[in-house]
């Protein structure tokens, strides 16, 4: 039992010391609270495994826009905003951020911004998934 109260305590610090980081917000506890489950333990990994999956797709897409001749604004702002809500709704706190910015870069069509924003959300995203998987292996 011993063993299990310090990976619960390890746990717990690597939220803290996420959250004081900026990582990670109070909404991530919250949902993590509601997402335990004892008739399935491993529910809140589910979630974080399909937020990886979402976030890969719409990071995949960002970049796929990027790179055309002529970017197509209107939708990189969906992409960006569809990607801050998910982030948002997580408590992924600094990639949100990074996600607004790229939304604003893209409703003021500035094409080098808009590169330069996805490369901080690309570098947000390999921290926040170190952690998340940090997190879930500890769950």
């Amino acid at each position: 039992m011993a063993g299990r109260m310090d990976v619960a305590e390890q746990l717990k610090e690597l939220i803290s010391s996420l959250k004081e980081q900026g990582i990670l917000d109070e909404k991530f506890d919250e949902v993590m609270r509601r997402l335990k489950d004892e008739r399935n333990p491993h529910f809140a990994v589910e979630i974080i495994n399909h937020f990886y999956g979402d976030a890969e797709n719409d990071l995949a897409e960002l970049t796929y826009r990027s790179v055309l001749p002529i970017i197509d604004y209107p939708q990189v702002t969906n992409l960006a905003l569809n990607l801050k809500e998910a982030c948002s709704s997580l408590g992924c706190s600094r990639m949100a951020i990074a996600c607004g910015e790229l939304r604003d870069a893209s409703e003021a069509k500035n094409k080098e911004g808009c590169h330069m924003v996805l490369e901080h959300i690309r570098r947000e995203y390999a921290v926040l998934q170190k952690n998340l998987n940090q997190i879930a292996q500890s769950m």
